[in-house]
């Protein structure tokens, strides 16, 4: 009988492969690394990584998408921008403190030259929840600034920023890095850029409001 998916020990396996992976990554293109070499790193034998992957490619494919589908899940939040339905929003706190607290992994998956599939995949993921988002809140609107246009800036500013924010040692909080981008983001804030909103920097609570 196959494993569950939520078996501890296939979680563990994932994650000891997963953590392979980024290890390899640091030091080797994505086509230089075989089998053998993240099986060995991961201290497990290749007939139990044939147990839960069809090859490397499948492998890395979902170990990406791991990745990508935890950080969306834990960064979207619900909003009240329509008045018609409860949307997703792009909370940047969450997205910084996730980021930080999943530095490693982060930093080599984007700021790694030899490989440059993560930063494609994660973009892709980006641009297409704003692509929702826009759907949701101004499907009707026609809009001054193309679509496509503005995905393009405000999704490779925000993970060039990320990747740039990583790079330097992130010596700024993931607080200091949610106040600033909120900052720059309301400069652009006009009907010719509708994408602002989806980038959510929550109000910091002070004293005298709790």
């Amino acid at each position: 009988m196959a494993a569950n998916k939520t078996d501890p020990r296939v979680v563990k396996t994932r994650n000891s492969l997963r953590k392979a992976l980024v290890y390899l990554m640091r030091r080797e293109k994505l086509e230089d690394i075989s089998v053998q070499k993240i099986t060995e790193t991961a201290n497990i034998t290749r007939g139990t990584f044939y147990l839960h992957y069809k090859d490397k490619h499948d492998f890395i494919r979902s170990a990406i998408e791991e990745i990508i589908d935890d950080f969306f899940d834990q960064v979207m939040i619900d909003s009240d921008l329509s008045k018609e339905r409860t949307v997703q929003v792009f909370s940047l706190r969450k997205a910084f403190q996730y980021i930080e607290n999943e530095a490693d992994i982060f930093d080599v998956l984007l700021n790694n030259e030899k490989n440059n599939f993560f930063y494609e995949q994660l973009y892709n993921r980006l641009a297409n929840e704003m692509t929702y988002f826009n759907e949701q809140v101004n499907k009707n609107q026609q809009l001054e600034v193309p679509l496509n246009l503005q995905i393009s800036f405000i999704g490779s500013a925000f993970l060039g920023l990320v990747s740039r924010w990583l790079e330097d040692g992130m010596i700024y909080t993931p607080r200091y890095m949610t106040q600033s981008v909120a900052k720059m983001l309301g400069q652009y804030s006009s009907n010719n850029i509708t994408l602002v909103e989806f980038f959510y920097g929550e109000k910091e609570v002070t004293l005298e409001e709790i």
